[in-house]
């Protein structure tokens, strides 16, 4: 058999025994992470404009459209959701560096709920496997040096990753994983040069809706190439110009499992991963210190690596400064904590922050290895040094769970009443006993406390 048929048995045979304690454990957190993104995003202005445009478009109602009060078919369903999960830049992060949870958490959502429901714990190895999926193409083709040349990683790996939990979902055969697996293959794409955009939120979006169509026309009996990783012209040869570990990317499938080893990165701030250092040393800084901004003179921050495109000292909006070195080094002097609205418009264009961004000089420091090193001036000639190796919530510094509770109330009461934010997290840390996830699904559907705004 070839890559792509061990693939799909892979996927297909897994069930939700073969799964240790640990994974299990894992998966709950990562779906918690998902559902709290995907609640706090639903309010947001990208995901308020997708779900105007899914309105429109309509469809068979069977699915939710998380946080808007409607349903539509499983595909819109996906994609609006896929959007609203990933825009605050927010969710798990994987090792390598890829998002995971808005491709694959909101097909199976969106299927089970078509589909006359599904149990916890077969959601639970949904997920498992998309995620695995997904980590371990990326992992294959970053130990084999592989350039994306400008692709966008949800875009090239959020497809097979979606494709392997959708159809997982719909208990589909080997034979119609490889279909699958084939067809989404074809749905690859999303470039970097969109982040920062709204457009950047599309490409986990798109990778939710185009994995669930793979996997339905699959179910349907729709034929693709059945060997789509191996083949000439196929995936692996034309994304990664054949750089790409063979022989490691499924050797220890079904008993190494990605979500715990290597695992995933928390993010404490709603930000691109790489800001994660920065927002966290200077936080720190602000608590020892009691800074601020208007008492400091500069701000240097020492990065890893050179800080390229991510240099960004004017962000043309608070979804940019998500991706500002800049920006992400004067936040916490503006506002305490860092959360969701320190990215809005309305804190980007305050003359506190145009203010504080000419204040910050970026500088590359290789021997640091990695995280970032940050040296205050203060108006009275005081220098404060602070440094981040690495972020709290990440492989090395991990979060606890109170930690993570505190981010998941903060994202889950933009949309849930106080009595849901308890029940939503209690049936999440205790999934594999649901019968039915549509229990699940019915406390996430009611309407955002915020208008939607009309197209």
């Amino acid at each position: 058999m070839g890559t792509t048929a061990d693939l799909a048995r892979f996927i297909a045979e897994t069930q939700y025994d073969d799964l240790p304690a640990a994974v299990v454990a894992a998966a709950k957190i990562g779906i918690l992470d998902g559902i709290a993104n995907l609640l706090a995003g639903s309010t947001q202005p990208v995901a308020q404009l997708v779900s105007t445009y899914t309105r429109e478009l309509g469809g068979t109602p069977v699915s939710s459209v998380i946080g808007h009060g409607f349903k539509t078919n499983p595909l819109n369903a996906a994609f609006a959701n896929g959007v609203s999960g990933h825009c605050l830049d927010f969710e798990l992060q994987g090792q390598p560096s890829s998002h995971g949870t808005s491709s694959i958490l909101p097909g199976p959502l969106a299927l089970a709920e078509a589909h006359g429901g599904a149990s916890g714990k077969e959601l639970i190895v949904a997920y498992v496997l998309g995620w695995d999926v997904q980590q371990r193409i990326v992992a294959a083709s970053h130990r084999a040096g592989a350039n994306l040349r400008g692709f966008h990683p949800p875009g090239v790996y959020g497809p097979l990753g979606g494709t392997a939990s959708a159809a997982k979902m719909l208990q589909l055969t080997q034979e119609h994983v490889q279909m699958a697996l084939g067809i989404a293959a074809s749905r690859t794409g999303g470039l970097f040069a969109n982040n920062g955009t709204m457009v950047k939120a599309t490409h986990p979006g798109n990778a939710a809706r185009l994995s669930t169509e793979a996997a339905l026309l699959a179910r349907r009996g729709f034929r693709s190439h059945d060997a789509i990783f191996e083949a000439p012209r196929g995936y692996v040869a034309v994304l990664f110009d054949d750089r790409f570990d063979w022989d490691g990317f499924l050797a220890d499938a079904g008993t190494v499992f990605h979500l715990v080893d290597p695992g995933f990165n928390i993010k404490r701030y709603p930000a691109q991963i790489g800001m994660q250092p920065v927002l966290n040393v200077m936080s720190d800084l602000r608590d020892t210190y009691h800074l601020r901004q208007e008492e400091v003179a500069t701000v240097e921050i020492e990065l890893s690596r050179a800080p390229g495109h991510e240099s960004r000292p004017k962000p043309t909006s608070g979804l940019d400064g998500k991706f500002s070195f800049e920006y992400c080094a004067i936040i916490p002097l503006i506002t305490n904590p860092v959360g969701i609205d320190a990215f809005s418009d309305a804190t980007r264009f305050t003359p506190a922050v145009d203010e504080a961004l000419t204040k910050v000089r970026l500088r590359h420091n290789p021997a640091l290895g990695r995280g970032a090193n940050a040296i205050v001036t203060m108006k009275d000639g005081r220098v404060l040094k602070g440094e981040c190796r690495d972020f709290r919530g990440s492989i090395r510094n991990p979060m606890t769970r109170d930690e993570h509770d505190v981010k998941y109330r903060d994202c889950a009461q933009r949309v849930l009443p106080p009595e849901d934010i308890d029940r939503v997290r209690d049936m999440v840390e205790n999934l594999e006993r649901l019968a039915d996830i549509r229990q699940l699904i019915a406390l996430l559907a009611p309407a955002p406390k915020v208008e939607e705004r009309p197209a």
